[in-house]
């Protein structure tokens, strides 16, 4: 697999922290319906980790969806 962005790497998803004071809450709903659109569509958005934290910045709710697959 090829990546076009020099800050992107693939880790391995459980290597992935959520960040604990994060203020988004999905529900249940939303999380059992994200695979079905990742399986049909891809993943078509990153999940960002910070280089500082090592936390997840952004894509909790696909970091949840990812992991049931």
């Amino acid at each position: 697999m090829e990546i076009k962005c020099v800050s992107s790497k693939i880790v391995d998803i459980d290597s992935l922290i959520p960040n604990p004071k994060n203020p988004n809450k999905h529900p249940k709903e939303q999380i059992k319906l994200l695979p079905k659109i990742i399986k049909h569509q891809g993943q078509r958005l990153p999940i960002i980790v910070s280089k500082r934290s090592g936390f997840v910045v952004s894509g909790h709710g696909r970091l949840e969806a990812i992991k049931s697959l």
